[in-house]
This record gives C-alpha cells, sequence and structure tokens, in this order.
C-alpha cells in the first residue's frame, strides 16, 4: 500500500517526460493506492491549472480527467484522520495533513512531489519524493 499525493497523480496524468515516467514507474511498483477524500478533486485542480496556464491542450487536460475517473484509489474516511490533521496544523496545511495522516493510520509511505511535505516537522510515515 502506498498513500499518493495529488501532486503525484498530477505528474503521472500529464507529464510525458521522465518525471511523469519515474512517478508511472513508482505507481506500477505498488497499485494498492490510497489518498483522502478530497484527493480527486486536488488532482482534477492540478488538470484544470495545467490547461489555463497553456501548460497542456485541450486534449491532454481531457484525457488526463478520463484517467483520473478510472484510477481505483482507496478513500479512508476523513473523520477517522481528523485527530492526526489537528495535531498537525501548524506544520502543514489540513490537505497536506490529511495524505499524512492516511500514510500513519495505514502505516504505508507516502509518495508526493513536494519537498516541503517530506520536510514538514512531526510527520512519522516514510516519505518517497519524486525527483
Amino acid at each position: 500500500m502506498i498513500v499518493v499525493d495529488a501532486s503525484a497523480f498530477g505528474f503521472a496524468l500529464l507529464d510525458e517526460g521522465p518525471f511523469g515516467d519515474q512517478c508511472r514507474d513508482l505507481l506500477a511498483e505498488d497499485d494498492r493506492w490510497i489518498a483522502p477524500e478530497h484527493w480527486m478533486v486536488e488532482v482534477l485542480s492540478i488538470i484544470r491549472g495545467n490547461l489555463l496556464g497553456g501548460k497542456i491542450a485541450e486534449e491532454h487536460a481531457a484525457e488526463a480527467t478520463d484517467g483520473l475517473a478510472r484510477l481505483q484509489v482507496t478513500v479512508p474516511l476523513t473523520r477517522i484522520l481528523l485527530p492526526r490533521m489537528w495535531e498537525l496544523r501548524n506544520n502543514l496545511s489540513t490537505y497536506d495533513a490529511a495524505y499524512v495522516a492516511a500514510a500513519e493510520v495505514y502505516g504505508c509511505r507516502l509518495l508526493t512531489a513536494d519537498e516541503r511535505l517530506a520536510r514538514a516537522p512531526g510527520i512519522t510515515c516514510p516519505v518517497a519524493v519524486l525527483g
């Protein structure tokens, strides 16, 4: 099992270069993915931002959105994660804390492209940083 944050899913769906390849390879190593309830909204926001920012074409955005809808992800209930998310409030955004809390609850590593998240004080899960 691995908790996958929105940044990692975003690179897997959008990046056609070596960074995206690395992300897809890491995801293929363990296909039992976990993410908190808001993960899909965050990934869709990444797709939208890349489209509006001119980084991807409309067709690529549509393909990524279709791919997003097909991903099979285990989603823990937020209420189970809330106590740990609250403990992390001084070091992480609520959104990032949900990913960390999920990894800690499930006893697995977190995959992210966010180096700041990986360096946050107080987290106890292993973190794999893309790049």
